[in-house]
């Protein structure tokens, strides 16, 4: 079958490997400063190898990761000026590798015999933990306990787990917060993530910003995870949910049966014109489409899918008779794969969960802030489009505020930019546990956050403005070094309709207010 994603992650690797010189000449100097007695050069070097090392992980590349990391956990030893050497030579290593054809290819836990799959639980005390701990064990698995505030870069690589489970209570923040400090900057993250749903709903563009790889309701638990972790040995991560789309019941009914046996979430049903609000309340991991749909032919579906900026990654994969020219028509229109019936279900099961993770693996690439683990520019912008049209067309009130932490310049210019890295990843952290999960929120640029709320206009702005002033206020970022850090924010914010009537109105109002205020304390 054609690899329609093959393009979009061959260019992605492509640009990487184009960076790699300027990060490897950014050590270089580092070095230098190193060797010459600069005390910051050190902390410097090793966050940049704590990048490199995830960054390698993340497209693809496990020997640009596996030289970093080694570099990363030899700096945290603290060594002397004297055995700058093996920096040297740790770049030269670097150098080379990056200029080798590579294979890239997602890691994956090695496998032997005797060798336990291990799962980490960061799920609060309770019941249903204590009955799931022997629920993982009797699927093959090794469990330990974790804490929201662990810190993945401190385990071995020998005790790195394949499958991390993560729920948070009340007052414990936002679980893709959690999950993105495992999944961002790491060169072997883990298989899968998945985050428990509790009262709290998990906000969908977030978790996949987040490299959230499934998500499971609470009452689903004991059920469910345990299918989960038993196919994620056995083929990989299985989704979360699925939409099928077919007017064939028995073969939607075999297709749903092997899915859920899996523990993935198949949302049903036989028309197409139910495939736009579908695919808007599930937010699915994949389409499955059956040909011959009584309302329209396949092909348009896959076609009006792509024109929608949200889905137009969102894998599909069609299913009917093996009939060539309609085969190669589906995929002319977009489709990723094409499954003939009938077929085995191990095809099925198998190609699902391939796809879908795939698919999850570029969207979060394509969304996703690399310091942060928020969400980047662009799909921040794109959001407050979608959720001004959302607004004209529905009614409701939406808001774009920004924030700006106040003399930021000076931290990076006083304590370097790895102290300042620090600071930005602190404050997004505060972000993102301290928000709706219907509020979206992303990395606007620089020192600037953007959010958008839904459903709130000036006055719900005002109110968040306040409440996050008073966080940050409460909680200074504290460094690796040990360094405490007051954080001050300006904040500036525009409401539709009544400060503009498009996503760029609102943009520029939030960045007047915004000026305004910073003008003000000066």
């Amino acid at each position: 079958m054609s690899e329609p994603l093959d393009d979009p992650l061959a260019a992605l690797r492509r640009e990487y490997l184009a960076e790699v010189p300027a990060r490897l000449e950014e050590l270089r100097r580092d070095i230098e400063d190193f060797r010459g007695g600069q005390e910051e050069a050190l902390a410097s070097l090793k966050v940049r190898f704590h990048r490199l090392a995830g960054s390698g992980g993340s497209y693809g590349f496990p020997e640009i990761s596996a030289i970093a990391r080694e570099m990363e956990q030899w700096i945290a030893t603290r060594p002397a000026a004297a055995e700058a050497g093996r920096l040297d030579e740790a770049v030269a290593r670097l150098a080379r590798v990056s200029q080798q054809p590579q294979t890239p290819h997602l890691a994956a836990p090695a496998e032997g015999p005797g060798l336990k799959w291990r799962a980490l639980l960061i799920v609060s005390p309770g019941p249903e933990r204590e009955q799931l701990i022997p629920a993982l064990q009797a699927a093959g698995y090794e469990v330990t306990l974790g804490h929201r505030l662990d810190d993945p870069a401190a385990l071995p690589p020998g005790e790195q787990p394949h499958l991390v489970v993560i729920s948070t209570g009340p007052g414990e923040g936002d679980p893709s917060a959690i999950a993105s400090s495992w999944t961002n900057g790491r060169s072997t993250r883990p298989r899968a993530v998945v985050l428990i749903e509790t009262l709290r709903a998990v906000a969908k563009l977030r978790a996949i910003a987040a490299g959230v790889d499934a998500v499971i309701l609470a009452e689903r638990m004991l059920d469910d995870l345990p299918r989960y972790a038993r196919t994620l040995v056995r083929i990989g991560p299985p989704p979360s949910r699925v939409l099928l789309v077919d007017p064939d019941a028995e073969r939607a009914a075999e297709v749903a049966g092997c899915l859920e046996e899996a523990s993935i979430r198949v949302v049903r049903s036989q028309l197409a014109k139910s495939v736009p609000e579908l695919l808007d309340r599930e937010a699915p991991d994949l389409l499955l489409l059956g040909t011959g749909l009584p309302d329209a032919e396949g092909p348009a579906v896959a076609a009006m899918v792509r024109q929608d900026p949200r889905f137009n990654l969102l894998p599909i994969v069609f299913l009917g008779p093996a009939v060539v020219p309609d085969q190669m028509e589906t995929l002319r229109a977009g489709a990723d794969d094409f499954l003939a019936f009938p077929t085995a279900p191990e095809l099925i099961l198998q190609t699902v969960i391939s796809r879908a993770e795939r698919g999850r693996r570029l969207r979060e690439a394509l969304h996703r802030d690399d310091l942060t683990g928020l969400l980047n520019h662009a799909t921040l912008m794109a959001q407050l489009e979608y959720a001004v049209e959302h607004s004209r067309r529905h009614g409701g009130d939406v808001a774009f505020v920004v924030f700006d932490l106040d003399r930021f310049t000076e931290v990076n210019e006083r304590f370097g930019q790895a102290v300042g890295d620090q600071v930005l990843l602190h404050v997004a952290t505060v972000f993102r546990s301290n928000v709706r999960a219907s509020d979206v929120i992303g990395r606007y640029g620089g020192e600037e956050f953007g959010m958008i709320l839904r459903g709130g206009g000036s006055e719900g702005a005002s109110v968040l403005a306040a409440k996050l002033r008073r966080v940050l206020g409460e909680q200074a970022a504290t460094t690796v070094e040990g360094l405490i850090i007051p954080l001050h924010v300006s904040v500036g914010w525009a409401a539709f309709p009544g400060d503009g009537n498009t996503a760029g109105e609102l943009v520029h109002g939030a960045g007047r207010a915004l000026r305004k205020e910073k003008s003000e304390k000066m």
